[in-house]
């Protein structure tokens, strides 16, 4: 089988997200194809090694990882020999992994993107800071963290410490802002309720926001029942064009 530009692609992405479903795929890199398509170039790529594939049930869209041919195309022809790790099954918090990835794939797609790292990369970049994020990313000249709430950590927890920490800041890596991104309108009321800020560190959407829209779209709150706004626009970048000593 010979490999495209568009499956070497594939295989980086699949390097540093770990596992993309099918409808991912599609959304990545093959927008403008039927999903039929996708799933046809996946049933090759696995077939031939390059990507494993894995699904609960037949109810359930299958997600797909690195394969053993996958790796080696890496390692030889990309990554000049640097070792690539296998992910044997999918994360207990699956979900949440792809909501991350979501969001990657869409501020990608922006064609703004300078970089983006998830929570499960950072620590290889040395990362020190107390709180790891659920990403972070830099985007026309402004650096963003991410928290992805999917609602399985109480209120008090999630403002007690991980907005603690946000308030405090992270020494040597300025902030635009901190995207709080949620699964559904009720859980972003209250946490926009609870963290009440008035330091414009914050900003709110929703997951559905973000997939249908994009990043750049004025999806983004910073007060509850405020107007939504563009990210870009929303967020300065004085804060963040200080320069990155981290990343």
């Amino acid at each position: 089988m010979r490999l495209t530009t568009r499956c070497k692609d594939l295989l980086r992405l699949l390097r540093t997200a770990r596992w993309l479903s099918t409808g991912q795929v599609r959304r990545r890199f093959f927008a403008h194809a039927t999903v039929s398509a996708a799933r046809r170039r996946l049933r090759r790529l696995a077939a031939a090694g390059y990507v494993s594939k894995h699904q609960e049930n037949r109810m359930w869209e299958a997600v797909f990882t690195l394969g053993r041919e996958g790796r080696h195309v890496l390692e030889t022809e990309t990554d000049g020999g640097k070792p690539v790790a296998l992910e044997r099954r999918p994360p207990k918090q699956l979900e949440h992994l792809a909501g991350i990835n979501d969001i990657r794939i869409v501020a990608e797609l922006s064609g703004q993107l300078s970089y983006f790292f998830a929570a499960w990369e950072l620590p290889g970049l040395g990362w020190k800071h107390p709180i790891v994020p659920d990403a972070i990313f830099r985007m026309a000249d402004r650096t963003f963290a991410v928290e992805y709430d999917r609602g399985g950590e109480g209120l008090r927890y999630f403002v007690g410490v991980k907005i603690a920490c946000y308030r405090c800041g992270l020494p040597g890596f300025p902030l635009a802002a901190v995207l709080v991104v949620v699964d559904r309108g009720t859980r972003l009321e209250a946490l926009a309720r609870e963290i009440a800020d008035d330091c414009d560190q914050f900003v709110f959407t929703t997951i559905d926001a973000i997939r249908d829209r994009g990043m750049l779209a004025p999806i983004w709150r910073r007060v509850l029942g405020g107007a939504a706004g563009a990210l870009i626009g929303t967020c300065s970048p004085e804060m963040s064009c200080r320069g990155n000593t981290v990343i």
